[in-house]
């Protein structure tokens, strides 16, 4: 299979089932409690190393014990660990997650180490025979580890290596302006379609085909939407527009699927499946991924992702 560069933050997750929310200085009793490996980019090379990808993470995490379980659990899934820095100033990224009774999760996060990740930590060495670079958007939202984006970025451009972005729900204002001066540079752009007026600065009420055609005519070779009127998703190329309807499954938690999404766009781009095919591969990871709790090492598996679409061929 491929090599694929990944960039994005390492964090340890957290995760209280609650039955309800409680108001400002209230309580919630959990009825559950899970602590795991988590983070966007983490969670794809999860995904796309147990799809058999050579995943190469650049990432930051703290001196401890946090840290250091993080990077067994990376290695222990085969995923390389190699560029992952140590930093003395600052912990391991820790986000409290609290899931409510309908799958939804609620998520508070202190960055940490994450955001402490430097242009110098970027080594053109990951880059060597890789097929595709992936980046978070969570990168883009402090000035440091976007400048260690941005240069990974040039890395990739000049060694004519495909660089996709996944835009996760709630930071696009955070990030629309770096986003937008970076559009001719990406291959794949990863998004909710209630994110897009808000990237390029437009009204709520602007028509998504615009919103995509404007994106297109920026550079961008493919818009991935991930949802589209609730029952779809869409891959918009300068060649037309391909979709697959979400499958109906019963959901457990909802932390990432949006990762697991993209880990199913980037193995359906890297081994030239359609863009339907794509979409529906995508839409596949995406919702074996609510049907578990947490993500990291419960993210799915291809020959799940392949079973699930199996069984539901047969069944239609």
């Amino acid at each position: 299979m491929a090599a694929i560069v990944l960039l994005g933050d390492i964090n340890i997750d957290l995760v209280l089932a609650i039955p309800s929310y409680p108001g400002e200085g209230g309580e919630a009793i959990a009825t559950g409690q899970t602590a795991m490996i988590g983070g966007s980019a983490t969670n794809t090379a999860f995904a796309l190393a147990k799809a058999g990808h050579d995943c190469r993470l650049i990432g930051r995490v703290g001196i401890d014990s946090w840290g250091r379980e993080a990077l067994t659990e990376l290695a222990a899934a085969g995923i390389s660990t190699r560029w992952i820095g140590r930093d003395e100033l600052e912990p391991t990224q820790i986000n409290v997650i609290t899931v409510s009774p309908a799958g939804e999760r609620t998520m508070f996060a202190y960055r940490g180490a994450n955001a402490r990740l430097s242009a110098a930590d970027v080594d053109p060495a990951a880059f060597a025979g890789a097929a595709l670079f992936h980046l978070s958007g969570y990168a883009l939202l402090q000035p440091r580890q976007a400048e260690a984006a941005l240069t990974a970025i040039d890395i990739a451009v000049d060694a004519d290596i495909p660089v996709t972005l996944d835009i996760p729900g709630g930071v696009v204002a955070g990030i629309a302006t770096h986003v937008r001066t970076l559009l001719p540079r990406i291959d794949t752009i990863l998004l909710g379609s209630s994110d897009l007026p808000g990237l390029l600065g437009q009204p709520k009420e602007t028509e998504e085909e615009k919103l995509i055609a404007m994106l297109l005519e920026n550079g961008v070779r493919r818009v991935a939407v991930k949802g589209s009127g609730g029952t779809a998703s869409c891959l918009h190329t300068a060649d037309g527009r391909g979709s697959a309807p979400w499958f109906p499954v019963e959901v457990i938690d909802t932390i990432g699927a949006g990762d697991a999404f993209a880990a199913g766009h980037i193995h359906g781009r890297v081994t030239g499946l359609s863009g339907p095919d794509c979409c529906r591969l995508a839409n596949a990871y995406g919702a074996l991924a609510v049907t578990r709790k947490g993500a990291g090492r419960t993210m799915p598996a291809r020959d799940e992702v392949c079973a699930f679409l199996e069984k539901i061929e047969h069944s239609a």
